[in-house]
Parts: structure tokens; C-alpha cells; sequence
């Protein structure tokens, strides 16, 4: 972790769940830290938690933002806190809304694209540039275990995710050459605010498929994304159920497809005869 004292790292979504315990370790490390949230008081508390954590003459620095509006992102951006390039780039910002495809309104997949999607691009289109003249960086994403396999539930969040994945391969190709690397991080369900806010509106069917499997604690994704960047990993999925999941889902489409269409029948099974 010494890769990333003295480093600047602009965090997404640092207020909350993975972001903070990254920008926990990040801090303790001794980065200098741009955290972006939208909620400013958030930000506030987060900012004053941080500074508690001795980090001797490490920067800390938040920008309230909303990611998904692209002129704000410029404009908020365009001049960073202390002056100093960006080295690192975390995209961590999400938000999801599990449900029934045809109960979710439309607005609902376009909110998600536009913050879990579109989000990242404009903040990476940002700050890339600088990375890009100084021949060196790292740009991370956080995207999730449902953006490398459909789960029932998620049309709209798996949707955006996916996308969020096709653009970080891209965009790594790209990079590569130019010294840039891309990293992107595939965590499943995370003991966090934003799992207990999605609970109550999970379909029956998706809470079969998640089974008794228990959440990742934010801190233990939080490590395994920061020991990624660090080994210059472009794929990491932290757990080992997790890990197991994907490489299923890779090798044995159809099995993984069997198999949960089985967990949806008894489901769907159960609820009739309740």
C-alpha cells in the first residue's frame, strides 16, 4: 500500500460504504484524498472522520457533485483542490433499484445509466487528460458482480453495469499503450447503506438467488480493490464465492443459467402456494 502515499487520488462516492473504507485505507496510507459525493453535509462528516486518522502532511479535499450532470463534472473538475494532477482515479459512485422489469419505471434505468454509466465517463473524460500528458495513472472502476452476469431483479442496474464493464475493456486497450492503467473491480452483495436500502425492494426471486450467502464487509472489498491497483490487476472480483461465481459464469453459461432459473421456479413456487 506505500504505492500510493504521497499520491493523489480522486474518490467517487467516498462518503459511504466501499468508497469510505477505501478512502479509510487510502488516508491511512498517506494519499492525498479528493473525495466526490452529492451530499455535502456527508461529505462534511467524512471529512472531519478522516482527518482524525494521522496521515502527517497528506492532503484531504471534497467536492460536492452529482457525477451523472456532465457540466457540473467540468466544471467542479476542472480545477482540483490543491492544485496538484490526479494519479489515481477511483469511480466508485453508484446507486441501484432492484425490481420486476415491468413494474420499474423508465426513469428509474435511465436514472441508473446516468449516474452508474454515465457517471464515470465524464469524470474520467476529465481527468484523463492530465494522466494521458504525463504518460502514467491509474483508473479504477467499481462495477459489481452483476455486471459480469444477468441476475433476476436487476434489468436496470445489471444493464448499467454491463455497460459500465464494456467501457472500462475499451478503454484499457486504449490506455495501455499510453502508460494509463485500467482496473475494475466486480464486488458481489457489500454490507453497506446501499444493500440495506435496496433490501426491501427485492423480488422474492432475487433473494433465492442470493441464497445465505453472506455480504463482503465494505472493508475487505476495499482492500482487495486497492491491492489490484496496486498489482496493476485489470480483473478483480473479491471472495471467493464471488470468484467462483464468474468463473462459472464464464466456462458453464448454461449450467449457471440452469441453475438459477431452478432457484426462480422455487421461488415462484413458493409464492403460489403461500
Amino acid at each position: 500500500m506505500e504505492y500510493f502515499q504521497k499520491k493523489t487520488v480522486l474518490l467517487t462516492g467516498g462518503s459511504s460504504g466501499i468508497g469510505l473504507a477505501t478512502a479509510r485505507l487510502l488516508r491511512s496510507h498517506g494519499a492525498h484524498l479528493i473525495l466526490v459525493a452529492r451530499d455535502a453535509q456527508k461529505l462534511a462528516k467524512t471529512k472531519d472522520d478522516l482527518a482524525k486518522i494521522p496521515a502527517s502532511d497528506a492532503g484531504l479535499d471534497t467536492v460536492p457533485l452529482d457525477i451523472g450532470d456532465e457540466a457540473a463534472v467540468k466544471e467542479a473538475l476542472k480545477t482540483l483542490p490543491g492544485g496538484r494532477p490526479v494519479d489515481v482515479l477511483i469511480n466508485n459512485a453508484g446507486i441501484t433499484m432492484p425490481g420486476h422489469f415491468l413494474e420499474l419505471p423508465q426513469a428509474k434505468f435511465e436514472e441508473l445509466m446516468r449516474t452508474n454509466y454515465f457517471g464515470p465517463v465524464h469524470v474520467t473524460r476529465t481527468v484523463l487528460p492530465a494522466m494521458v500528458e504525463r504518460g502514467r495513472g491509474d483508473v479504477a472502476f467499481v462495477c459489481s458482480l452483476a455486471g459480469l452476469m444477468g441476475i433476476f431483479g436487476y434489468t436496470a442496474y445489471s444493464a448499467s453495469k454491463f455497460a459500465l464493464r464494456g467501457f472500462a475493456e475499451a478503454l484499457r486497450y486504449e490506455m495501455k499503450p499510453k502508460g494509463i492503467r485500467v482496473t475494475v473491480c466486480y464486488p458481489p452483495d457489500t454490507d453497506t447503506p446501499q444493500l440495506a436500502f435496496e433490501d426491501p425492494f427485492k423480488p422474492a426471486e432475487t433473494r433465492a438467488i442470493a441464497g445465505n450467502a453472506k455480504a463482503l464487509s465494505a472493508d475487505v472489498v476495499a482492500t482487495t480493490l486497492l491491492q489490484g491497483i496496486v498489482a496493476g490487476r485489470f480483473h478483480i472480483v473479491p471472495g471467493a464465492s464471488a470468484r467462483f461465481a464468474d468463473s462459472m459464469s464464464r466456462h458453464f453459461p448454461g449450467m449457471v443459467r440452469w441453475m438459477l432459473d431452478g432457484d426462480v421456479r422455487k421461488a415462484q413456487t413458493k409464492g403460489v402456494k403461500a
